[in-house]
């Protein structure tokens, strides 16, 4: 009797320490802002946004706030609070090319995606020791950056398109075991690669359903098949670049399978952006990058193409094209669609890269408000996180956006960040952008890897 009461004296003592601390925690108030809650709803002007430790307290117009006399206030007139962007497609080893690899630069990526306002991140393929430590560190909080999910190296088929990143399966016999190993590691999904086979893939599908995780895939110019559609796969982690028929849209949509949009990659494969390299004295670019990273991209963007080159960019402007007119049909159709960019490509940076792809939707015909909500709200809803990020509502994570303007109606204005807050905690975003006398001066292995 004597321990259970010590027991329940015990209890009583840590609840009222953590009703202490909580009390003691002094309140931000974001005053007088425009608020885009990333559910897609009317912004609310006017509002109020109070936050006390890591979560949101109120979200919602002025005259239902209370606000603490000692509260720190921030005033938001004329400048809008939304949620922070979600990037769920990334590789953080890569270089400015796309094959390359850039391992010991990996910090100067997540700051630029934190600088950004990108504040949750998927890697879609990766060293997999490698990836699932920067996961844990990042969540310990000893690594600074955007919330890290991963799916961990890619399974693909015997010859693997990427044989640094990936696992390779010569019998269906070796799945359960990547399987068993993947769920032992975490993974937030298993990435299926463009050599499995569609028999592979229904027995990768099936084996991870039993250890309750998801597969997503990517097989290039067949994305979007009602083949591989059929294989129990949940999502794709590109947009189709072939025609999508009614039936196929049907067929996808009676699957609940979700894509992510990752335009940018195929406009740079097309070369469009690249054409007018302005783009990179855009600030979340200039601020971010080593030098020599523009001077190579620029000497890039500058040789000419051989007539082979010139060629297959054509082609590739046409599956860009193709791509911008599928992720119209698949978002009318009521698809989960979530941003991600893909990067790095040649024209595709960390941070920078996901506004530029909310741009790409607004261009494909989506509401700025539709963009804002499939790099918030749903992209949190994929990875299964809407109850605690992704929106600007009561009890979920204080990580948020104070930018200039109204992205609502202009969503370049996006591109105006004032302010980064990270579940609670205002971040420094001048310590984020580059010095090069801090930085260490690690370059790229060229040539490391070609696919």
């Amino acid at each position: 009797m004597k321990t259970a009461r010590r027991f329940k004296v015990v209890l009583l003592l840590i609840a009222l320490c953590a009703a202490a601390s909580a009390a003691d925690s002094k309140a931000i108030a974001i005053v007088h802002a425009r608020l885009i809650d990333g559910m897609g709803g009317t912004p609310v002007e006017d509002a109020t946004v109070l936050v006390r430790g890591k979560t949101i307290e109120y979200a919602g117009a002025a005259a239902g706030a209370s606000v603490p006399k000692d509260a720190q206030i921030i005033d938001g007139a004329g400048k809008t609070v939304m949620p922070g962007l979600a990037d769920l497609h990334v590789h953080l080893q890569g270089a400015w090319d796309g094959t390359s690899v850039d391992l010991l630069g990996y910090q100067r990526y997540l700051n630029a995606m934190l600088y950004s306002g990108v504040t949750t991140l998927l890697d879609t393929g990766n060293y997999q020791p490698w990836i699932l430590q920067l996961r844990q560190e990042q969540a310990a909080g000893r690594l600074r950056g955007p919330r890290i999910y991963c799916v961990g190296a890619m399974i693909d088929a015997a010859d693997p398109a990427w044989p640094d990143l990936a696992y390779a399966i010569s019998s269906r016999y070796q799945i359960p075991e990547f399987v068993r190993r993947d769920k032992a590691a975490r993974v937030d999904m298993i990435k299926g690669y463009s050599n499995l086979s569609e028999h592979m893939l229904h027995w990768l599908s099936e084996e991870a359903a039993k250890a309750g995780i998801r597969v997503v895939i990517d097989q290039w110019e067949r994305n979007g098949s009602p083949d591989l559609v059929a294989t129990g796969i949940s999502g794709f982690a590109h947009l189709p670049t072939r025609k999508m028929s009614d039936d196929d849209i049907q067929f996808a949509k009676q699957h609940s399978i979700f894509f992510i949009t990752t335009l940018v990659v195929t406009e740079s494969f097309a070369h469009t952006r690249l054409d007018h390299i302005d783009f990179l004295k855009q600030p979340y670019i200039a601020d971010t990058m080593p030098p020599w990273f523009l001077t190579e991209l620029t000497e890039y963007a500058g040789k000419p193409q051989t007539e082979a080159e010139k060629k297959e960019t054509e082609e590739n402007l046409k599956a860009h094209q193709e791509a911008m007119r599928n992720v119209k049909k698949l978002h009318d159709a009521g698809f989960l669609i979530a941003t991600g960019t893909d990067a790095p490509y040649p024209g595709v940076f960390q941070g920078e890269g996901l506004h530029h792809e909310l741009e790409l939707l607004v261009d494909a015909g989506w509401t700025p408000l539709e963009a804002i909500r499939a790099s918030t709200y749903d992209a949190a809803k994929l990875m299964k996180g809407e109850n605690e990020w992704g929106t600007v509502q009561a009890g979920r994570r204080a990580t948020l956006l104070i930018v200039a303007g109204n992205p609502a109606e202009h969503i370049s204005d996006t591109r105006k960040i004032e302010i980064v807050m990270q579940d609670g905690a205002i971040v420094d975003r001048l310590s984020l952008k580059y010095d090069p006398k801090k930085d260490a001066g690690y370059h790229m292995v060229p040539g490391l890897f070609n696919p």
